[in-house]
């Protein structure tokens, strides 16, 4: 059975070689930790000592614990919110502006289109992902005629003229937004992977 932690034991590891942070209602010991993490050491002896669950889904999927479990050293005391997955909040490292905070650049039309994307992923993907690529196999010709009437692949142009054909082609857009919206945000959308897994 794991260690409990209370909130005051916690707070006595906030120092440089002595770390501890709370994620998703477990403990972690990362002073060893510290010096490998790829943002710093300074970055993890800043946040010392805390829950640092939003902190955390602001910059990593969920499943960046899974390769720490080795590092937990109990659950914090008292009830908390246990995030796994999904399109709400922080769990996929979203930008700010999908976590309520304004952006000049993403709009409601860039949140529709990442929503449809990550449904057409868990829809036609997910189920078939992990088999295939244990066996190698390379997309089967259903799935690529899915991906271009879905309008995933015809969304990787960008902007331009070609937009305009596609409701004339009777292909639609991820999220049912006006194909005539499609900017390179959406491409950058389509192409980062925080779009594309739940």
């Amino acid at each position: 059975m794991a260690r409990t932690i209370t909130s005051s034991e916690l707070a006595q590891h906030q120092k440089p070689g002595d770390i501890w942070l709370a994620i998703n209602g477990d403990v972690y010991d990362v002073s060893k930790f510290a010096q490998l993490h790829p943002g710093g050491a300074k970055v993890l002896e800043e946040v010392g000592g805390k829950d640092v669950t939003e902190e955390f889904y602001e910059l990593h999927r969920h499943d960046v614990l899974g390769k720490y479990e080795r590092l937990k050293v109990g659950k914090l005391e008292g009830d908390h919110v246990k995030v796994t997955t999904g399109t709400k909040g922080v769990p996929f490292a979203e930008i700010p502006a999908f976590q309520g905070q304004e952006s000049p650049f993403y709009t409601e039309s860039h949140k529709k289109f990442m929503k449809g994307i990550q449904d057409f992923v868990n829809a036609e993907l997910v189920p078939i992902a992990a088999a295939a690529d244990l066996k190698g196999e390379y997309p089967t010709r259903e799935l690529q005629m899915k991906l271009g009437q879905s309008g995933v692949m015809a969304s990787r142009m960008g902007p331009g003229h070609w937009m305009d054909e596609l409701g004339q082609l009777g292909i639609s857009v991820p999220g049912g937004i006006n194909p005539k919206e499609i900017d390179y945000f959406h491409d950058a959308l389509l192409a980062d992977g925080n779009s594309s897994t739940t």
